[in-house]
C-alpha cells in the first residue's frame, strides 16, 4: 500500500486538458466587432493580408459650351473662335487656304503647286535655251555669233593707247586705264563738257564683248561727287575694217556699271560725252575707271 501512495501518474483526462490548454495559448485573439465602432470604419483585417482601399470614382463635370461659339458643321456643337477642329467629333472648323501660308496641319499633305511652279520654270528655261541655241544655227552667222559671245568665256583686255579730246593737265586720259579708282580723267570743261571724247586703242582686234566704267573721281560713295559723273554718252566703237558701230547709252549715278558692246575684231572704243550728272561752273566731268572684257581665245 505504500509503494502505491508514493506513484504519482496523472490520469488520462488530466493529460487531455493540459494539452487543449497549450493549443489555445498559440491562437492569436481576434477582437470581436463591438456596436459603438462607427460606421464607414475599415473592418477588421487578418495579419498579413491588407486590402488597399478602393479609388472613389468622380463624376465628369461637363465642359460649358461657349455662348457665341462656332458651330461644328458636322455636328452642330458650339466651339471657341480660336479652335481648327471640333471639341466633339474633331471636324475642321476653319478654312483651308489654298496658298498655305500657315503650313499643312497634323496629317495633312502639303500641296504641290511649288514643285509644280519650280518643274515648269524649268521647262521654260530650257525651252528658251534650245531655242536660242536652234535659233542661231538657222538664223546664220550673227546669230550663231551672238549665241557664242552669250555663252563664250570674257576676259580683261587692256589698251594699248589713251587719248581725250581734251584733258585736265593734272588728269589725262591714260588714268582712266590704270587700274587704279582713286586716280581719274577729267575733261577740263566746266558744266557738261558735251562733245568732248575719251579713247582707248587696242593693240590687235578684239572681240569686245562688255565694258565697265566708274563714273566720278572714286568707287566711294563720299567721294565720286566731288566732280560731275558722265550721264548720257554716245559710244562709237570701230572694228579692224575701219566699220563704225555706234549706240547711244545712258548710266546711274554712282558705282561701277556694266555695258554690253558684243563688237567682233574691235579695234578702238571712244566715249562721247552729252550729259552729266552734278554739272555746275567749278566742276568737270570725270571718270575713274574703263575696264574692258574681251571672249576668250580658248
Amino acid at each position: 500500500m505504500a509503494a502505491d501512495e508514493g506513484n504519482t501518474t496523472p490520469l488520462p483526462e488530466a493529460r487531455a486538458t493540459s494539452a487543449t490548454d497549450a493549443a489555445r495559448a498559440l491562437l492569436v485573439p481576434v477582437q470581436e466587432p463591438s456596436a459603438a465602432q462607427p460606421p464607414g470604419a475599415p473592418g477588421t483585417v487578418l495579419p498579413g493580408r491588407p486590402e488597399a482601399a478602393r479609388p472613389k470614382v468622380r463624376t465628369a463635370t461637363p465642359t460649358p459650351a461657349p455662348e457665341n461659339g462656332t458651330p461644328c458643321p458636322a455636328c452642330g456643337t458650339p466651339n471657341h473662335q480660336h479652335r481648327n477642329f471640333c471639341r466633339s467629333c474633331a471636324t475642321q472648323l476653319t478654312p483651308r487656304r489654298e496658298d498655305n501660308a500657315t503650313g499643312p496641319y497634323a496629317g495633312q499633305r502639303p500641296p504641290l503647286h511649288r514643285d509644280r511652279k519650280r518643274w515648269i520654270a524649268r521647262a521654260l528655261i530650257a525651252t528658251a535655251v534650245v531655242a536660242v541655241v536652234v535659233g542661231g544655227v538657222i538664223g546664220g552667222p550673227p546669230a550663231a555669233r551672238a549665241v557664242q559671245d552669250h555663252f563664250a568665256k570674257r576676259v580683261a583686255v587692256h589698251p594699248t593707247a589713251w587719248a581725250a579730246s581734251h584733258s585736265d593737265p593734272q588728269h589725262k586720259a591714260e588714268l582712266a586705264g590704270d587700274s587704279y579708282s582713286n586716280t581719274w580723267w577729267g575733261t577740263g570743261y566746266a558744266n557738261d563738257a558735251a562733245g568732248t571724247y575719251l579713247e582707248a586703242t587696242f593693240g590687235q582686234p578684239t572681240d569686245l564683248l562688255a565694258l565697265l566704267i566708274t563714273p566720278g573721281t572714286s568707287k566711294r560713295q563720299g567721294q565720286q561727287s566731288e566732280q560731275a559723273r558722265p550721264q548720257e554718252f554716245d559710244l562709237v566703237v570701230t572694228d579692224s575694217s575701219g566699220k563704225q558701230h555706234t549706240s547711244h547709252r545712258s548710266i546711274n549715278d554712282g558705282g561701277v556699271q556694266r555695258i554690253d558692246v558684243r563688237v567682233r575684231d574691235a579695234a578702238s572704243v571712244r566715249i562721247i560725252l552729252r550729259s552729266a550728272f552734278g554739272a555746275a561752273k567749278d566742276k568737270q566731268v570725270a571718270i575713274a575707271e574703263v575696264e574692258f572684257f574681251a571672249r576668250s581665245k580658248n
